[in-house]
């Protein structure tokens, strides 16, 4: 229907033929474009290639170029899908194939260099503009998939809450209570047996677990706090925070093993490799696992040595714990609730690891993991950045294909102009990062530009090439509305924009040996004339600019108000869980803790030494209760977690 309408308008506007002879091949092409233009979307790709195809074939054989003028958008609309419906990289090798068809084309109809010149200019930009607009679209419809999809996620995962909550603190109550109270259970139950040879151990013993049992105390009433949130840089536990990215794990794993050499474990700590900071997650999961290995060494291995080792290498870090064969097995081995092991496996899995935990051949144990550790990736260049290059491109060689050719001046005159084209433009690669300076430096361009000019230094024929690569100042307003300090500031560059395009305009007219000459009056004037010119024209960016900064703005306070939303629920369920093992552990936990710590202080603040004796007993007795208290809390919350999906 509209080449039949405006088929025969074009060629009288035109003045080309119109006749049957031209226009039915020219509706065959159309059709033709037109039914293979219906599969744009599930087969972007092909249909461009026909589109292509179908295009030169009717520009190299059909008379009339008004006889297919659906064919003079049928390969933009192909390309705009392409753009939308595949990654940028696709598409920008198919505005490029295209563009090449169309160069060839024009060569082959016997135009001049310089007009095929022209047009794979014109072709690529015009390309550029529509590849750009169909990626915006692409992101926005990824954007909104995305949204849409951690809805779903939250949704689903609303019903894991409970059991990842309990599952939480089942490890993390296992790490602080099974450590501490293991170590006090079998420190104290050596003092005990040696108590006759070395009575001095009997107070080292009873300070060590007075100590311990105070940190349980705290950490447990941090766990299990339904009130105040977790304290910033370390969990309820004491463990640095998942939620710190750069933790430091030797400092961590080496404060860890100095404690634990209070209690006589011979603990040696090994760093080797280029030491660099680790995702929080990552230091969480290695500090446990160094946490529990020490733990089960001295259960099963009490005063057998233990290697820690810490291994950076490209791409991973390695963390062995391996201790020696012990004189005997130790009687705190059974209080682990044989969740160790386990526990630790799914720690690294969690992070990407692997874990593997054995017997060495010398009789004693090791523990061996590996964590995932990338270096600081560096910038790609990704769709932004191919964006920056193709504006660059279009502002220094539209302008210099039109200007330059016709500039007498020789080779030089052309280098030159280059030159400050490329100055003019390059800066427009920071345009995302520091649009303000962008915007300043293009125009101190435009100032130094004019002032060459004033001075002779460069010809006045160059300054149509500067009002022909204006598209810089258009896409710095652009840029400094949409991702600059405010819209306000937007404003102000525009009017900057319209300031410099007024000292050109009039430098260009004081500089034409033509012309009247100029008074301080008239330049006055039209700088104010042409600066509210240039303004108004650039007000549509600006506009533009704001309209993208509104529409980011609106899509992160939805984003942020429905992450707020599923915290919210994420908080009841979370408090939930933490409220019933707060119970429980005050039955469980707590009273034998808190009888161990008061037994001891007692001991320590006065006493004969067999009342030390003693008490050292029952500081042991409650330890073995606490833990076994821990371990049937952590079993009823395993069989709820089994409940309960």
């Amino acid at each position: 229907m509209i080449q039949l309408v405006m088929g025969p308008s074009l060629a009288a506007f035109l003045e080309e033929p119109a006749g049957l002879r031209e226009r039915v091949p020219g509706l065959i092409a159309g059709a033709a474009v037109a039914v293979v233009l219906c599969l744009r979307r599930e087969r972007p790709a092909a249909v461009l290639g026909v589109t292509v195809v179908i295009g030169a074939a009717a520009d190299l054989t059909l008379p009339s170029s008004a006889g297919a003028p659906v064919l003079w958008a049928a390969d933009l609309v192909a390309l705009y899908s392409l753009a939308v419906h595949r990654r940028a990289r696709t598409a920008v090798i198919g505005g490029a194939l295209a563009a090449s068809a169309a160069c060839l084309v024009t060569a082959v109809m016997g135009n001049a260099p310089v007009e095929v010149l022209g047009i794979a200019v014109l072709t690529a930009a015009g390309y550029a503009a529509v590849i750009a607009f169909g990626q915006l679209r692409r992101q926005r419809v990824d954007v909104r998939r995305r949204l849409a999809a951690r809805l779903d996620a939250a949704e689903r995962e609303r019903a894991l809450l409970a059991a990842a909550e309990r599952e939480r603190l089942a490890r993390d109550l296992h790490d602080v209570a099974g450590h501490h109270l293991s170590a006090v259970s079998v420190h104290t139950a050596a003092a005990i047996r040696l108590a006759d040879r070395r009575p001095e151990m009997v107070a080292e013993a009873l300070d060590v677990a007075v100590g311990m049992g105070r940190e349980v105390l705290a950490a447990l009433n941090r766990l299990v706090d339904v009130v105040a949130r977790p304290p910033e840089g370390g969990t309820s536990d004491g463990r640095p925070s998942e939620s710190l990215p750069d933790a430091d794990l030797p400092a961590l794993v080496s404060r860890l093993c100095t404690g634990l050499a209070r209690l006589g474990i011979p603990v040696s700590v090994t760093v080797s490799g280029g030491s660099r900071p680790l995702p929080g997650e990552t230091v969480a999961a290695a500090y446990g696992v160094v946490q529990e290995s020490l733990t089960n060494a001295m259960r099963h291995a009490m005063g057998a040595p233990v290697t820690v080792r810490v291994e950076y290498r490209t791409g991973a870090v390695d963390l062995l714990v391996c201790n020696e064969k012990g004189e005997d097995w130790n009687d705190g081995a059974e209080l682990g609730g044989g969740r160790g092991v386990e526990g630790m496996r799914s720690r690294v899995a969690e992070v990407g690891g692997m874990l593997r935990a054995g017997p060495t051949g010398a009789g004693g144990w090791s523990v061996d993991a590996s964590f995932p550790a990338p270096g600081r990736s560096r910038r790609e260049f990704g769709w932004p950045e191919l964006v920056d290059v193709m504006a660059v491109s279009m502002c220094v060689g539209l302008p210099l294909l039109a200007v330059a050719p016709l500039d007498p001046a020789g080779r030089a005159a052309p280098l030159g102009l280059a030159g400050l084209l490329s100055a003019h433009a390059l800066v427009l690669w920071w345009r995302w990062r520091a649009p303000v300076a962008t915007l300043a430096a293009v125009a101190g361009v435009d100032v130094l530009w004019a002032a060459l000019t004033l001075a002779g230094a460069i010809p006045a024929s160059w300054l149509p090439a500067l009002a022909l690569a204006w598209t810089t100042e258009a896409i710095a307003v652009y840029s400094l509305a949409a991702y600059g300090p405010s819209v306000a500031a937007g404003l102000l560059g525009t009017a900057a924009a319209g300031a410099a395009g007024g000292l050109l305009a009039v430098t260009g007219l004081s500089a034409d040996p033509a012309g009247e000459p100029f008074t301080a009056g008239d330049a006055v004037a039209g700088l104010v004339f042409f600066g509210v010119i240039v303004t108004l024209a650039m007000l549509p960016f600006w506009g533009w600019g704001a309209a993208v900064r509104s529409g980011r703005s609106r899509s992160r306070k939805w984003e942020r108000s429905m992450a707020e939303a599923v915290a919210v629920r994420t908080d009841h369920i979370v408090r939930a869980e933490r409220y019933q093992v707060a119970v429980g552990l005050r039955g469980a936990v707590f009273g034998h803790t808190v009888r161990l710590v008061r037994t001891g202080e007692s001991a320590l603040g006065g006493g004969s030494a067999g009342d030390r004796r003693a008490a050292l007993a029952v500081v042991a007795a409650e330890a073995r209760a606490a833990l076994a208290g821990m371990r049937e809390l952590l079993d009823t919350m395993d069989a709820a977690t089994g409940a309960r999906p």
